[in-house]
C-alpha cells in the first residue's frame, strides 16, 4: 500500500515538474519550484493541505521558500506562524503534516509589473495541480491566490484579504487569508489561527 501511494507521489511530481518546465507561457526569470526540488523533495506522500502563496520575488535573484541556502521573507514569515526557528524544520513538519506550499504563480517574475498576467496565464497549472494532489484543504494566501482559487472554482468575492474566510466547495475546505508577509506585519493574533488550518 505505501508503494503504491509512493507511486501515485512520484507521478504527480513527475507531471507537475514537466507541465511546469515545459510551459512558455511567460516571460520568466527562472522556474524555482522545479529548480529546487520542490515537487521531487518537498511533496508529502498524501497532500491534505495545499496551501498557496502569491509568487516566487520577482526579478533577477534567488531568493524563494524552497531554496533554504538563502534568506526568504515569507519562510521567515511562516516560522512565526508555526512558531519555529528552523528554516529545512518548517518544509520537514509540513511534509510529515501533509502540506504542500506553492505559488499562484510558479515561475519567477522579471517584475511585479508582470505579476497579474503570468497569475492568469497560471490558472491552468493550479488547476492540473490541484486535480493531481486532490487535497482535503486549500488555503489560499493572499490576494494573488485568491483571485486564483476563486476563478477555478467560480466564487465571486471581494479580493481584499485580511481576515479568514472559509467556504465549502463539494469536498474540498477552501480557506482564504491574508498572505503570511501580512500577517508577520500586521496581524500576529491571525497567526494561530493559519498554523491550525495548516497542521491540524
Amino acid at each position: 500500500m505505501e508503494e503504491a501511494s509512493l507511486g501515485l507521489v512520484d507521478d504527480a511530481a513527475f507531471k507537475l515538474t514537466e507541465l511546469i518546465a515545459s510551459c512558455k507561457a511567460c516571460s520568466t526569470v527562472d522556474k524555482p519550484l522545479i529548480k529546487y526540488g520542490a515537487y521531487t523533495k518537498w511533496l508529502p506522500e498524501r497532500v491534505k493541505v495545499l496551501a498557496i502563496g502569491e509568487s516566487p520575488p520577482p526579478g533577477c535573484k534567488e531568493t524563494v521558500f524552497y531554496n533554504l541556502g538563502l534568506f526568504d521573507r515569507f519562510r521567515l514569515s511562516m516560522k512565526l506562524v508555526l512558531g519555529l526557528n528552523d528554516d529545512e524544520g518548517i518544509l520537514k513538519l509540513f511534509k510529515s503534516k501533509g502540506v504542500f506550499v506553492t505559488g499562484a504563480v510558479k515561475c519567477r517574475p522579471p517584475s511585479r509589473d508582470f505579476l497579474e498576467e503570468m497569475r492568469k496565464r497560471c490558472v491552468s497549472l493550479l488547476r492540473a495541480e490541484l486535480e493531481l494532489l486532490k487535497p482535503n484543504r486549500v488555503v489560499a494566501m493572499g490576494k494573488t491566490a485568491a483571485a486564483s482559487i476563486s476563478e477555478l472554482l467560480g466564487v465571486k468575492r471581494s479580493f481584499k484579504v485580511d481576515e479568514l474566510f472559509e467556504l465549502k466547495q463539494g469536498n474540498l475546505h477552501v480557506v482564504f487569508t491574508p498572505h503570511p508577509n501580512y500577517i508577520f506585519r500586521f496581524r500576529r493574533d491571525l497567526a494561530p489561527k493559519l498554523k491550525a488550518l495548516l497542521t491540524s
